[in-house]
Parts: structure tokens; C-alpha cells; sequence
């Protein structure tokens, strides 16, 4: 029964990972057609994030990207931005005329125009002068009233964190920051992730940003009267962590032979209770999100299974027989003691013979001068030469 509700919950929570936005969403329009408007609508709860919008040709005449053709390079970006992003809908209206630019990868004139676009979930999009500590694998961040321009003078804060074997990776959809010249901001928002810092301001689209630790603060500080529209950035933790878990393999055949039985009985010592899918058996290479919690190390293997199967996120039973005799700790200090401990010796010996040397040098010396006055050491001799004219 326990077996049967965490394997359940592992499901629901890989299906609750996956609806976090509904992704691929295309609208397209031909130039020869009557209607000149995009219209794109998520619907109450969501928001919209448009990813791509392209000029394209279609030697086919159809009004959108075929499978196929985009291998041949027929496409050109908009790189126009348009006030869509965190809206519930939006209008894009197509310029006017049977054909849009030319398209130079392939010398022709686009037919068509296409928007690809997402629709968030509005309960992952956070506001970063609201929601002050963030824990979530992935999500949105804004300023208030965005795209309205806001007006709040001051500063806000928020920190990220994710688990301690991952890191954070951050793109700036869109972001408007008012700046006062060439060389100062109005508004600005800084990030540090305790290794590096950076401030920006002014306009940045598009741009991805890979930190180095599991830590994001991030600062917006503004002096300007509304005269900013804000920003919209997305984060992730990555690498994702592991929730597959697949059902055991049991033996359900009974054997009344006492060798066989003392045979099982082994093997089941040996064997986990689970059996865990390893992360390099997904879809597309990528390891699903764990939103349960558990830790995964660089080498694929969870925080609480260390020693376990590579990818496992459930304690594992193992042959503590077969694995090596773990060499204590006292043992270990022990011997880098009486180490640095010998070597501190040997110094200390270095240091009282070189001693001794030199007490006898000097002392060979004193007597010396004792039995001939008329001896000076080199010293004395180098410290007497600009008074030579007292000595005969």
C-alpha cells in the first residue's frame, strides 16, 4: 500500500511539474490574407510571454512555419518588442501589403509572420517588492503594475535560494530602467550571488545570465517618478533534480528448497526496496524536476543515498560486507599529526646544530683575540676603516 501511494504522489508531482506553463503555442498570419491582427489570449490565470517572433517564406504558401523548412533559413527575427509580456491577451497588428521584408538568408520576401508564444501561470510570477525569499525550482519576477510603468521610489529586495548541489540561471526577458546620462542610472537592479555582482540599467531583451552558486539576492533600488516600465525575468535552478521512480521486481515464486531459501534471503539483503530510474534515462537527456525536496550531488546521486544507486532519491539497502573497512577518522588525524609532528622535530634538530655551529665560531674567535690583541675580526676590521689613522 505504501508502495503503491509513493509512487502515485511521485507521479503527481511530475504531472504538476509539467503544467507549470502551457508551452508551444503559435499564432501566424499570412500578409495576402484580409485579417492583419494577431490575436493571442491565455485566459483568466495566465499571462503571456512571448519567446519568438519571426518574418518567414513559405515556398509552399502556407501561413506558417512548416516541418522542415526551417532548416532551410527562411526565417527573419523581429527583434521589435512588443507590450505583450504579462498580459492575459494581446493584439499584433501586420504591416500593411502583400509581402513583409525581405528575408536574406534565402533572397526572398517573407509571406508570412509568426509569434510563438507561453501562457504563465500567474501564481508563479513574483513581485520582487512582495515576495521577499523565493524557494521554487523556477519562476517569473517583476516589478509592481508590470508593463505599467511603476511608481514606487525606494528599494526592494529578494533573495533566491535552491538545493546546494544546484545553481541559478537567469534570463532578462525585458527590462526598462530609467538612466539618468551615459554613465548613471536612475534605476538599477544589482544581483550578487556571494562570487560576483551586477548592476543594470537602461533597456536589456533576451539576455541569460548562469551564476555560480545556489544563491541569487537581487536589488531594485529606483529614484526616478515612474518614468520606468520595470522588468520581466525568468530563473532556474539547474541541473533539475530527479523524481522518476519505477516499480520494484519481485519474486512471488515460492521455494521449499532450504539452499534456494538462504540464496533469497541474500539477495534480498542486497537489494533495494525500490528501483530507481537512473537521470540519464529521460526524455530529451534531461533529468525531471524533484519538487519533493531532495538534494542530487554532481554525480547524479542524491544526499540521502550516498553510496546507492546513481540518480536514487529514496534510501537504499546495501552489502555492508562487500564494501570496504572505511579507515576512522581518528586514524586519519592521528597520522597527519604525528607527521607534521616528525617534521617539526627534524627542524628543530636542524636549528640547535646550526646553533651550535655558530657558538663555537664565536667562541674560537674570543679566545683568539684574547691570546693576540693585535687580532680584529673581519668585522671589526670593515667597521674600523674610516678610523684607521689611530691604530700603528
Amino acid at each position: 500500500m505504501e508502495r503503491k501511494q509513493l509512487i502515485t504522489g511521485s507521479f503527481l508531482l511530475l504531472i504538476a511539474s509539467c503544467i507549470h506553463l502551457t508551452s508551444g503555442l503559435t499564432q501566424s498570419a499570412c500578409f495576402s490574407s484580409s485579417s492583419k491582427t494577431l490575436a493571442l489570449d491565455c485566459g483568466p490565470g495566465h499571462l503571456l510571454h512571448i519567446t519568438r517572433a519571426f518574418y518567414g517564406f513559405s515556398p509552399t504558401g502556407k501561413c506558417r512555419l512548416m516541418e522542415g523548412e526551417e532548416t532551410q533559413g527562411c526565417t527573419l527575427d523581429d527583434r521589435e518588442r512588443y507590450g505583450c509580456i504579462g498580459q492575459r491577451d494581446c493584439s499584433i497588428n501586420l504591416p500593411t501589403g502583400q509581402f513583409g521584408v525581405n528575408v536574406p538568408e534565402c533572397g526572398q520576401r517573407s509571406n508570412y509572420y509568426q509569434v510563438e508564444y507561453n501562457c504563465v501561470r500567474a501564481d508563479t510570477v513574483y513581485d520582487i517588492c512582495r515576495d521577499n525569499r523565493l524557494t521554487a525550482q523556477s519562476g517569473y519576477i517583476t516589478t509592481p503594475g508590470y508593463p505599467n510603468n511603476y511608481h514606487k521610489q525606494g528599494k526592494c529586495n529578494m533573495t533566491i535560494t535552491v538545493n546546494s548541489n544546484q545553481k541559478i540561471r537567469l534570463l532578462i526577458i525585458d527590462l526598462q530602467l530609467q538612466a539618468r546620462g551615459h554613465t548613471d542610472c536612475a534605476d538599477f537592479l544589482y544581483f550578487n550571488d556571494k562570487l560576483r555582482s551586477i548592476t543594470l540599467c537602461d533597456t536589456r531583451t533576451n539576455h541569460s545570465y548562469n551564476w555560480h552558486t545556489n544563491y541569487l539576492h537581487l536589488e531594485l533600488q529606483s529614484t526616478s517618478r515612474g518614468g520606468s516600465k520595470g522588468f520581466w525575468l525568468y530563473y532556474e535552478a539547474y541541473p533539475p533534480l530527479s523524481t522518476s521512480i519505477d516499480a520494484p521486481e519481485t519474486n512471488d515464486k515460492d521455494d521449499t528448497s532450504s539452499n534456494r531459501d538462504n540464496n533469497n534471503r541474500d539477495d534480498q539483503k542486497n537489494t533495494p526496496i525500490w528501483g530507481v530510474q537512473h537521470p540519464d534515462d529521460t526524455r530529451g537527456g534531461k533529468t525531471p524536476r524533484d519538487n519533493r525536496g531532495h538534494e542530487s550531488d554532481s554525480n547524479g546521486e542524491s544526499t540521502e543515498t550516498k553510496g546507492g544507486n546513481p540518480g536514487s532519491t529514496v534510501p537504499l539497502f546495501r552489502d555492508d560486507k562487500n564494501s570496504g573497512k572505511k579507515l576512522p577518522f581518528a586514524a586519519i588525524a592521528g597520522g597527519v599529526i604525528g607527521t607534521l609532528s616528525l617534521i617539526l622535530l627534524v627542524l628543530l634538530l636542524l636549528l640547535f646544530i646550526k646553533w651550535c655551529k655558530e657558538r663555537r665560531y664565536h667562541k674560537a674567535e674570543k679566545i683568539l683575540e684574547i691570546r693576540n690583541p693585535a687580532f680584529r675580526s673581519s668585522n671589526d676590521f670593515h667597521d674600523t676603516q674610516g678610523h684607521a689613522g689611530y691604530y700603528c
